[in-house]
């Protein structure tokens, strides 16, 4: 079965920190963990700081980020944050 992908940024105040197509998305939010696929229903999610982990080509990779808001919209993701820097392969 072939993995499924959707485009993601990752923002912060000093620029892009990450792009690219990617098969999962795994956050936490104020109101629990949320994991997003490639086609996930619209939504907008305020998070607390800690780690986003992401899948891409077959790995997972982390990023430690402040407090940041997740935004989907059934075919992209992006997550805009004050500050995130890489947090290593999981």
């Amino acid at each position: 079965m072939e993995n499924k992908t959707f485009p993601f940024r990752l923002l912060a105040l000093g620029g892009e920190v990450l792009r690219g197509d990617i098969t999962q998305l795994e956050v936490k939010t104020f109101e629990g963990s949320l994991g997003i696929m490639a086609g996930h229903e619209p939504l907008v999610a305020a998070c607390p700081a800690g780690i986003i982990r992401i899948e891409q080509d077959e790995t997972w990779v982390r990023f430690k980020a402040e407090e940041f808001v997740l935004t989907v919209d059934g075919k992209s993701a992006t997550i805009l944050t004050p500050a995130a820097k890489y947090a290593g392969q999981i």
